[in-house]
Order: structure tokens, then sequence, then C-alpha cells
């Protein structure tokens, strides 16, 4: 079976809109970490103007660094709400990635770095396509079990 032992990698961050799941910003970066994240949301702020964007994030490290939280502070049109910890059910975006791998990298093999990020680009560039799919997948309601 081929595999590709490099150690480079396609690194996104991303955000989705979860009224309206094929409104999705990505940002590619060297990697994901706190600098990446205000890329994005200032991304975000582009697209949405004027607006108060929350933000549900898990919690990783980088979204409670210092840099981010001075930058937070800096920009109250920003807002940030933390899921539980050990709760990968309850973020959209975890199911997305999920839905993404299964459709660009499961059963291919990319013998370079070049042609592996390509079929992502061209996953977010046709997304609507996907939006029947994603509404199923990426629906907000949730149940409480077990109170």
């Amino acid at each position: 079976m081929p595999a590709n032992p490099g150690r480079k990698r396609v690194n996104i961050n991303g955000a989705l809109n979860a009224h309206e799941v094929t409104d999705v910003l990505v940002v590619e970066s060297e990697r994901v970490n706190a600098q990446s994240c205000i890329k994005l949301w200032k991304k975000q702020r582009r697209r949405h103007p004027g607006k108060i964007i929350i933000n549900i994030c898990d919690n990783a490290p980088h979204y409670h660094s210092k840099y981010l939280k001075e930058w937070l502070a800096e920009n109250p049109w920003c807002k940030v709400i933390y899921l539980p910890p050990y709760a990968p059910n309850l973020n959209l975006i975890e199911r997305l990635w999920k839905y993404l791998r299964k459709k660009v990298t499961s059963y291919n093999f990319y013998e370079h770095l070049p042609n592996f990020a390509k079929p992502y680009s061209t996953f977010f560039k046709n997304i609507k396509e996907h939006k029947q799919a994603l509404e199923s997948l990426l629906t907000l309601n949730f149940h409480i079990v077990g109170l």
C-alpha cells in the first residue's frame, strides 16, 4: 500500500455559520494557533461587517493563550464561548472536518502535498454541492440526556 512518510501537512482553521452550513470560512496556515484564529476571525468580520460574531470553540490551548485573550479584549465584536471539555460531538466544525476527510482523503493517495491540498480547496469552493448532506449532519438539534 502506498504511503507518504513526509511530515508536511495541510493545516486548516475554519469557522462555519451554524444557521447556514455552507457559509464556511477557512484559513490555511503553517499551524493552527492564536495567530491563525485571529486571521480567521478578521475574515469573518470582513464577511459580516458591523455584526457581533460569536465563535464557539473547543478547549484547544491556543484559544486560551494570553495573546488571543488580549486581542479579544481589543475587539469586542468578537466573542468566544467555550464548549465543555471532551465534547467533540457538540462542536459542529469537527463534524464538518470528518465529512471533509471522508469526501476528500478517504480511499485516496496523494504523493505530493500540492496534490493533497488541491482537493481541500476544491471542496470549499464547491461546498454548496454538499448542502443537503451538511444540513443533515450539522444540525443544531441537540438532546440533553441523563440529567
